[in-house]
């Protein structure tokens, strides 16, 4: 708090308070007779006990604690308000509100989302109230062809990540089932059955992720790796747990996994240099005008290169795939206009290989 002290020969008063350990904090002399300090609540009684009648000390200011609920006190409406909102705060906390869906193929997101939607997680829904473990086992059950099911939450947001095997949609007629009006259903599609298998790369680029699901990462975030460099091994290494001689080193799994990385892609794509101008209208000065065509303007090329890229993109890349950043370079020709195109692509990278164990000419 802050206290005024006035007298004669105030410095007298304040070698005593510093002799018995009073504090006076930012102390101000004003003048002869007056100065002005900060001191601690519990200290106000021991500074009047040694002014005695000589020394005048009264409160100025009043920040203490005490002084802060008495000032709370007096505006009951303020603190009640404060209460709510903070109450309110805490309990919107625990409600839904955004739910995310990724890693799914042929599984429709829609329909995940209303599987999610029957086992109570949806937009709106009280957190604690929801049965985690069920739900899983809903999405498994419905889905059989899920492989790895992932739900978690972070605050308000539900985050469901799936992986499933190859799989494909048939209708209740398709499966022998003729009954009109049945909706189609997921079923695990039939494929060869695959022995230990290794992924590698499909392509050459940096390495941004690794997620193994069963497996030995061979990469790190930030290589660079090329075309056909393995990525997650197949061969998982063992110690052996006995003195037996023979015991194996190795064992062979089937890897799973996703590798994502930036993967530079160089292009060349060609056009016409010129397009045909329309009737009645003047050619522009400074443009090159053969018979009745124009020279087409630096937008008008880029607009075509940029159509280009999308059909090349759709054609060439992995679903989602993204294209991060590019660079064009055009250069001009008698008739066409050649465009140099340098993309950066954010894909996956990997490339499921089987590994000939015990075969001809295998490594292993």
């Amino acid at each position: 708090m802050l206290v005024r002290i006035e007298g004669f020969r105030i410095e007298r008063l304040l070698q005593k308070a510093f002799e018995n350990g009073i504090v006076i904090r930012s102390l101000r002399i004003i003048s002869d007779t007056r100065a002005e300090g900060w001191i601690a609540g519990d200290e106000l009684k021991k500074l009047r006990k040694l002014a005695k009648s000589l020394y005048r000390v009264s409160v100025i200011e009043d920040l203490g604690p005490e002084q802060k609920i008495r000032q709370a006190v007096k505006r009951p409406t303020a603190v009640i308000g404060t209460i709510i909102a903070a109450a309110i705060i805490t309990v919107q906390s625990l409600f839904i509100t955004t739910v995310k869906i990724d890693g799914y193929r042929s599984i429709p997101e829609s329909e995940l989302a209303r599987c999610l939607e029957e086992s109570g997680i949806h937009a709106g829904v009280f957190r604690p109230s929801v049965d985690w473990d069920g739900a899983k086992e809903n999405l498994r059950r419905t889905f059989p062809q899920l492989s790895w099911v992932q739900l978690v939450y972070d605050g308000r947001v539900v985050y469901l990540n799936v992986a499933e095997s190859s799989s494909k949609i048939l209708s209740g007629k398709d499966a022998g089932e003729e009954k009109d009006g049945e909706e189609s259903i997921f079923v695990p599609a039939k494929r060869e059955e695959k022995g230990c298998t290794s992924i590698f790369a499909e392509c050459s680029g940096y390495v941004e992720s690794v997620d193994v699901f069963w497996g030995v990462a061979m990469v790190e975030p930030g290589d660079y790796v090329k075309k056909g460099q393995e990525l997650i091994s197949g061969i998982v290494p063992m110690e052996a747990t006995t003195f037996e001689e023979g015991w194996p080193t190795e064992y062979y799994v089937r890897a799973q996994g996703t590798v994502t990385g930036l993967v530079p892609y160089r292009e060349v794509f060609c056009q016409e240099r010129f397009v045909r101008q329309e009737d009645g209208r003047d050619s522009e000065e400074g443009k090159n005008v053969i018979a009745d065509r124009i020279e087409k303007t630096e937008k008008q090329a880029k607009t075509v290169t940029e159509q280009q890229i999308r059909l090349w993109a759709k054609e060439n890349l992995p679903e989602k795939s993204e294209i991060v950043n590019k660079s064009l370079n055009f250069s001009y020709k008698k008739n066409i206009i050649e465009v140099g195109v340098t993309l950066e692509v954010h894909r996956e990278m990997g490339l499921e290989k089987e590994i000939p164990i015990g075969e001809k000419d295998s490594d292993n």
